[in-house]
């Protein structure tokens, strides 16, 4: 858009406050608050396993729970109560830990986690908050976040230096609470203003050497609650702070934002349709691989132990995030962190290859040290493939850049499968019936056990969360 005209046009905070603290329920089409539920079914569910499957996790969590404070909001999987910050640190942190949050892939980040532990954490110390008030204080936080996404990635040109999630994810952390608080769109304004001032987080946060990548939706949840509370208290951010001067958009994206994106349509068009699910635990951009070596092990009855060699083609993405680096066991070179396993093609090919599955329990210690997979991922070749970078794979519609997988056997057969949208892409999207048993493969690893028949439970409360008069039920099956 043209400065001149934009600069004539209202700056955009306001608008986007009304539309978080004024949209009603019955203004959400039936498609958003299913989407919502399914966000809110999958976040909880990867949560649950989080410190069980992650244990760098336990510090964290541990240093909240020592500290104590007001009993107000739960640790899920813990059976304690803290105040409601806290408690949103300690689920928050455990959201994108094993790499399996729902996202939008245009924005290139997480969603859910970045919303939804502040909400249920301010619903719980709010208490009787229905199941519709909670959908309504999710959607129109995931539809803001979403939106601020995408409207950075029409006009971006590269990739960094911010971490989009964690740029981005204090603001939708703040529209949630701030309207699970029930804050005005002025005060709503504000807050988002409160929180502006701990802006932040670069790709430095993706270090191999560091564990905190996973952690920052609890910072970001954290931001969030308390800038809401804040502004319920009559502290008054700066107004403004999206578009406005030295704002977001100004400094932090160097006018790289599509407003356009950010205000046609809101309240009409959801940007957050094109939310995504994961049906594999591993980063996202090895999806498209997984997808086609499961395709043709089913296609073409392929034994791990026929395979002599498999070839892999990929975009420039790939090759500079580092994704497909060759794995030599002599050397010493093969995955040796969670972390590491679910970025590496090799390691996620040779688990689709062998097991035709892949699972949280792939990742742990025994999992990364398989010597039957580990083998099978020696035999995984990349190569650069110029045609995946075409513009038509970097707009809207694909997000993900292809892959391509060749596999070829003892008979010298070759088979080859190019992947464009993989399974759990929006226009590819996961089925519901295997997002289902994803909640409850999370769950079977949670910290404490948790029957059947309450899993059965919380499935059935979310799916009719509608009809609930009072979400801590829900909390309570989980504490």
């Amino acid at each position: 858009m043209d400065k001149q005209i934009e600069a004539d046009l209202p700056e955009i905070t306001p608008i986007l406050s009304r539309f978080i603290a004024e949209t009603k329920y019955e203004d959400l089409p039936e498609p958003i608050t299913d989407r919502v539920k399914k966000s809110i079914l999958d976040t909880l569910g990867i949560i649950m396993p989080a410190s069980e499957l992650m244990h760098d996790l336990r510090p964290a969590i541990d240093l909240r729970i020592e500290a104590g404070g007001r009993q107000e909001s739960t640790v899920l999987g813990y059976g304690v109560k803290l105040p409601c910050w806290d408690a949103t640190f300690a689920n928050g942190i455990r959201g994108h830990a094993l790499d399996y949050a729902d996202g939008h892939l245009e924005a290139v980040f997480r969603i859910g986690i970045a919303v939804i532990p502040a909400t249920l954490a301010l619903a719980e110390r709010k208490g009787k908050v229905s199941g519709k008030e909670l959908i309504t204080a999710v959607a129109v936080a995931e539809e803001f976040l979403c939106r601020l996404g995408v409207s950075n990635a029409r006009k971006r040109t590269t990739m960094g230096p911010w971490h989009e999630g964690i740029l981005f994810g204090n603001y939708g952390a703040v529209a949630s609470a701030a309207r699970m608080l029930g804050l005005t769109a002025d005060e709503t304004d504000m807050a988002l203003g409160i929180a502006y001032m701990k802006v932040g987080g670069t790709l430095s946060v993706v270090n191999p050497e560091a564990n905190v990548r996973g952690m920052y939706a609890g910072f970001v949840g954290e931001t969030g609650v308390m800038a809401a509370l804040l502004a319920q208290r009559g502290i008054k951010g700066p107004r403004g702070t999206l578009g406005g001067k030295d704002g977001l958009f100004d400094v932090y994206l160097r006018g790289a934002y599509d407003r356009d994106v950010m205000v046609d349509g809101l309240g009409k068009d959801y940007e957050l349709i094109n939310l995504s699910f994961k049906p594999w635990p591993a980063c996202a951009f090895a999806h498209p691989f997984i997808d086609a070596m499961l395709t043709l092990r089913a296609e073409h009855s392929i034994r791990a132990e026929d395979i002599v060699k498999i070839d892999v083609a990929f975009g420039a993405v790939v090759k500079k995030l580092g994704l497909c680096n060759p794995i030599d066991i002599a050397a010493g070179k093969f995955p040796k962190t969670e972390n590491d396993g679910k970025r590496s093609l090799p390691f996620n090919v040779a688990l689709a290859a062998l097991k035709g599955k892949i699972s949280l329990r792939d990742f742990n210690e025994e999992g990364l040290r398989d010597t039957a997979v580990l083998k099978v991922a020696e035999k995984v070749v990349g190569a650069l493939e110029p045609a995946f970078d075409a513009d038509q794979f970097s707009r809207k519609g694909t997000q993900l850049p292809p892959g391509r997988v060749t596999v070829t056997d003892r008979q010298g057969r070759t088979f080859t499968k190019t992947v464009d949208l993989p399974y759990g892409h929006h226009h590819n999207p996961i089925k519901f019936d295997d997002l289902i048993e994803k909640f409850r493969d999370c769950l079977a690893l949670a910290r404490k056990p948790i029957s059947a028949a309450d899993v059965d439970r919380v499935i059935d409360l979310v799916l009719h969360l509608e009809e609930l008069e009072d979400i801590r039920e829900i909390i309570q099956v989980l504490a």
